[in-house]
């Protein structure tokens, strides 16, 4: 993997600079906000709802995060949204926060001795479920696929999430929970529910800082330990504790690391590139778009590179297959070079009829973007026989 992503930025250090005039715009929208009358719970709820880029145009479905706490944790949830996209380590995905309103009301499970502010878990799951879910998927391009994210309070609703409607969500990742709650009654119902959900499949990253109270690291160990002897082989689970990191300062990592683990098989896996077969590259494609939206793809880093290795191979179909897909999925970004490095693969192929109609679009974009080296793709053009407007 290393070789390919050197590889692609030494091809980009020629790129030409150009300057644009600056131009007075709008704000920056991260989100748009909703309230939401719930009968459920008796008052008005307050959603936000952030789409990635690209959402207005492609006219595609989106998988869904769901973040509990969602007023502070959707911004660095959209950062990581923005990064791990661009780095082909997650598709494209609407965020959906949800204002809190009385914590410890909402998000508790059960009522605790003493405090009459707690318990309201079964309401806040039935809005989650039967008001907030619904209202998504009626107004946005939703795919179906669905994660939730909670913290503290918020991840111990999670889990409880997890073992009293364990179909809702495709996965969780659950940051620092508060699974002290009552006596660590979330890890003791695990064990029951695991043993009789052999057939539960899903995803699950906990995370916690190193420098969080015992209680709270100790008691989220007590329920990895029953992960481990009771989670069923369908559960796919990913643990860790960030050095440096409190209570407060983990979720931005946990996050972040909870959605390349979950993301995973989005990545084109090193056996396909070290044994390539177009049957077999095209095949993973199809796989991530089906499950996650045909937006999701790799990294540019992943694809050129890899379509240069096989023309040096002498994979020229290979090389076009790998071309191809990759102008399909960076088409919005108006990049010339797109296709011209498919042309240079039809091209090599003996495809000059092909070659010429890619030149002759990348000459189209360049004229348009702004890009420059027009004079490299006329000459191209009318090498191969054709005209530029």
């Amino acid at each position: 993997m290393h070789k390919l992503i050197c590889t692609f930025f030494l091809f980009f250090a020629g790129a030409s600079v150009h300057a644009v005039p600056v131009e007075k715009a709008g704000p920056l929208v991260l989100a748009t906000e909703y309230h939401i009358q719930s009968s459920t719970l008796g008052d008005e709820r307050t959603i936000l709802v952030s789409v990635p880029e690209g959402y207005e145009t492609s006219g595609g479905a989106y998988p869904v995060i769901y973040l509990l706490d969602g007023m502070q944790n959707i911004y660095q949830a959209a950062g990581a949204r923005d990064v791990l996209v661009r780095s082909g380590d997650m598709p494209p995905v609407i965020l959906v926060g949800l204002k809190s309103v009385n914590r410890n009301l909402d998000m508790t499970p059960s009522v605790q001795e003493g405090n009459a502010q707690s318990g309201g878990g079964a309401k806040l799951l039935a809005h989650l479920r039967d008001e907030v879910i619904p209202f998504v998927e009626k107004t946005y391009r939703t795919n179906g696929y669905r994660l939730l994210a909670g913290h503290s309070l918020g991840g111990l609703f999670a889990t409880y999430t997890l073992l009293n409607a364990p179909d809702l969500f495709d996965g969780e990742i659950i940051m620092s929970p508060a699974l002290w709650w009552n006596h660590e009654e979330m890890t003791k119902a695990a064990v029951p529910f695991f043993k009789t959900h052999p057939d539960l499949k899903t995803s699950l990253y906990f995370g916690i800082g190193a420098d969080d109270g015992y209680g709270m690291r100790q008691e989220l160990k007590h329920f990895v330990d029953v992960l481990k002897v009771d989670g069923p082989e369908g559960v796919r689970w990913g643990y860790k504790e960030f050095d440096g990191e409190g209570h407060m300062s983990a979720p931005l990592r946990t996050f972040y690391h909870g959605v390349k683990f979950i993301f995973a098989d989005m990545r084109l896996p090193d056996n396909i590139i070290e044994h390539f077969t177009t049957k077999a590259f095209l095949a993973h494609e199809r796989m991530i778009m089906a499950k996650y939206g045909p937006a999701a793809r790799q990294a540019q880093e992943i694809y050129v590179p890899l379509g240069y290795q096989l023309m040096e191979k002498g994979d020229f179909d290979g090389a076009i297959a790998v071309f191809k897909r990759n102008a399909e999925a960076y088409a919005a970004n108006r990049y010339p070079r797109n296709n011209a490095w498919l042309a240079a693969a039809y091209e090599k192929a003996g495809r000059k009829q092909e070659a010429l109609a890619e030149y002759q679009r990348a000459y189209k974009l360049a004229v348009e973007t702004g890009y420059g080296e027009l004079d490299t793709y006329r000459k191209k053009v009318t090498d191969l026989g054709g005209t530029v407007d």
